[in-house]
């Protein structure tokens, strides 16, 4: 079995540097990248990458303050991790959801197998620290051919990070609510707090629910719409009389603090769940939501 790399320039190949980088946008500079890897060999499906970088989310990019992008997606076009770096002589751009723009000269694609997901974070990691770097950046826009780029100490003299765990981003002493707790005190709790979501525990602290901002809105939904469409509505219950239980879901995902960091990611991602409650003999002891990871991805 082959050894897996350990430094960061063991992953990256001449041939799939793009010096010039031609391209005004991020979508365009996807696209060449795209290219230099199916070229180079690495895909054995470029449309399949190409489909997974259309339906791109926001946390599938990540901007370091005008110096790097780095765009990360897992996808069935690879068989291994493989990255392709792009060195572009003018600004490439990002267009926000606000209409802010964010512009760099240095973009970095990886595409991991979804069976590497824990490789795919050790790699984004190891990137978002190196080029959150400014001097970093600096020399990489400064070289002149892909030797030189790969050869620079940033890159030789990165090692990838042991795997992470969930213990080590787990927000700890989280916030919990009880079954019995009237709805309208645990919504106002959570508006306060800023939370998307609280775990509902029992009198041991054992996690017997969840109550989340989806929860909520489907019950709203539920009572509220047909009474604005005017058609039989059913009349919501007393809020003085709701409590926590009534709404709460009890088919709860939980997880454990030495679990791979990447396994939970992937299920969270799998099964759709922004938040997680952190358990340790059946005693809730953390929280992780998906704004943690990608803290934890972009360095901050």
């Amino acid at each position: 079995m082959p050894i897996p790399p350990q430094r960061l320039a063991d992953l990256f190949v001449a041939s799939r540097v793009v010096m010039p980088l031609k391209a005004g946008t991020v979508a365009d500079a996807a696209e060449t990248l795209c290219v230099s890897l199916d070229q180079s060999g690495a895909l054995s499906n470029a449309d399949l990458l190409r489909e997974r970088i259309e339906e791109a989310r926001s946390e599938d990019i990540v901007g370091l303050a005008d110096r790097a992008f780095v765009l990360h997606y897992r996808s069935d076009a690879v068989r291994d991790l493989v990255v392709s770096i792009g060195v572009a002589p003018k600004d490439v751009v990002r267009v926000l959801d606000d209409d802010d723009l964010q512009r760099a000269r240095l973009v970095v694609l990886v595409c991991a197998p979804p069976r590497q997901m824990a490789r795919h974070l050790q790699v984004v990691s190891a990137l978002v620290q190196v080029l959150s770097n400014p001097s970093s950046v600096a020399a990489a826009l400064a070289v002149e051919t892909p030797a030189q780029l790969l050869a620079l100490p940033q890159f030789t003299g990165k090692a990838l990070p042991a795997q992470l765990t969930v213990r080590e981003l787990m927000s700890e002493r989280p916030r919990s609510v009880g079954p019995d707790v009237p709805l309208r005190s645990a919504v106002l709790e959570m508006l306060r707090a800023g939370l998307g979501g609280l775990p509902v525990v029992d009198e041991s602290n054992r996690v017997i629910g969840m109550l989340s901002e989806r929860e909520l809105l489907r019950d709203l939904l539920s009572h509220y719409l047909p009474r604005a469409g005017g058609v039989n509505a059913p009349q919501p219950p007393a809020a003085a009389r709701r409590t926590v239980r009534d709404i709460m879901t009890r088919q709860v995902l939980c997880v454990a603090p030495e679990q791979p960091l990447a396994e939970v990611a992937s299920l969270m991602l799998n099964k759709d769940v922004d938040r997680v409650p952190v358990v340790k003999d059946d005693r809730l002891v953390g929280f992780l939501t998906r704004g943690d990871i990608v803290r934890k991805l972009i360095g901050s």
